[in-house]
């Protein structure tokens, strides 16, 4: 007797059932429909009350605004607005180029990955050793990482589709510079 028979599934309604689920499973993320995704507070909703006094509290929140529209990706925005923060130079700039539109294939959003370099060149501010950066540098990354995973998705083709209007991509710029802020004041 076969395996299939004992449970009263056959082999063909197994994978005939089971194909749509793994299929759909691997799909879903793909069009911004993950369910997990779905009870995450994102990024482009109006401001909550806390979210608001966060935001009108921070130079870079405020700032953001003025590097959009003049040419620059997401990862470049972000690089610039936390360099000029820092009062660094913006001379990694041309760098972060390649990492706007999640590396223009719609992956890593470029609020993420230049965040992530802003948090490098703050931890290098503070520290000459390679390995003394990496040290300090790690939390701060950890900490920007799961903020923005608890949010929402890391994929730019999926963040995309909500921020049609200029006023939510605003606000996902601004939380996501507020938030690098209070990350990287601490090596100022």
């Amino acid at each position: 007797m076969s395996r299939g028979s004992e449970s009263g599934l056959s082999r063909r309604s197994f994978v005939g059932s089971v194909c749509p689920l793994i299929v759909g499973g691997l799909a879903l993320p793909r069009l911004g429909l993950h369910p997990a995704q779905q009870d995450l507070p994102g990024f482009w909703s109006e401001f909550t009350p806390e979210e608001q006094r966060l935001i009108g509290g921070s130079i870079m929140a405020q700032d953001v605004e003025n590097f959009i529209g003049r040419g620059l990706g997401c990862a470049e925005i972000c690089l610039a607005v936390s360099c000029k923060f820092m009062s660094e130079s913006d001379e990694w700039l041309d760098a972060a180029a390649v990492f706007s539109g999640g590396f223009g294939k719609g992956d890593l959003c470029g609020f993420l990955t230049g965040g992530l370099m802003a948090v490098g060149i703050a931890a290098g501010r503070l520290h000459q050793d390679r390995a003394a950066i990496k040290q300090y540098a790690r939390p701060l990354k950890d900490e920007y990482w799961n903020w923005w995973t608890s949010r929402g998705s890391l994929r730019c083709s999926e963040l995309r589709t909500h921020y049609e209007g200029s006023e939510q991509f605003l606000r996902m710029a601004q939380r996501a510079t507020a938030k690098l802020e209070r990350l990287i004041a601490a090596a100022r």
